[in-house]
């Protein structure tokens, strides 16, 4: 009876290390991280970016944080004080004001000054 269930653990094992690294994969989430889009470009002005991140993910993003390092420095448009703001000078910015974005959806916005590497940081999914 010993080697029955020293066999049944043992395999019991081998299954869960198999089925644990897919569950716990970015690639096997709905929407991984390489599924919110970035994308900066210089307008016709030297000191002017435009920064579109895009859900290419089938699902809607919320409360969506991109790391936006020396945003202290830049001037962003009246218009777009609430599709990009920073959160308590902490070089995290939160974008669309927390507000779902869904499929395809693309969120824009322009700012002034320094080009800032803006990357993405943390989001929530609502998959239906």
């Amino acid at each position: 009876m010993g080697r029955g269930i020293t066999c049944t653990v043992l395999c019991f094992i081998v299954l869960i290390s198999l089925v644990i690294p897919k569950g716990l994969s970015e690639e096997y989430s709905p929407c991984p991280p390489k599924a919110i889009e970035i994308a900066q470009t210089e307008t016709s002005s030297k000191t002017e970016w435009k920064v579109s991140v895009k859900n290419t993910c089938i699902c809607t993003v919320f409360n969506v944080h991109l790391l936006c390092p020396k945003f202290e420095s830049v001037v962003v448009g009246n218009k777009d004080q609430s599709v990009i703001s920073e959160i308590d000078k902490t070089s995290i910015c939160l974008l669309n004001n927390g507000d779902n974005i869904v499929a395809s959806q693309v969120i824009t916005f322009t700012y002034s000054g320094d080009r800032v590497n803006f990357a993405l940081d943390t989001y929530n999914i609502a998959c239906s």
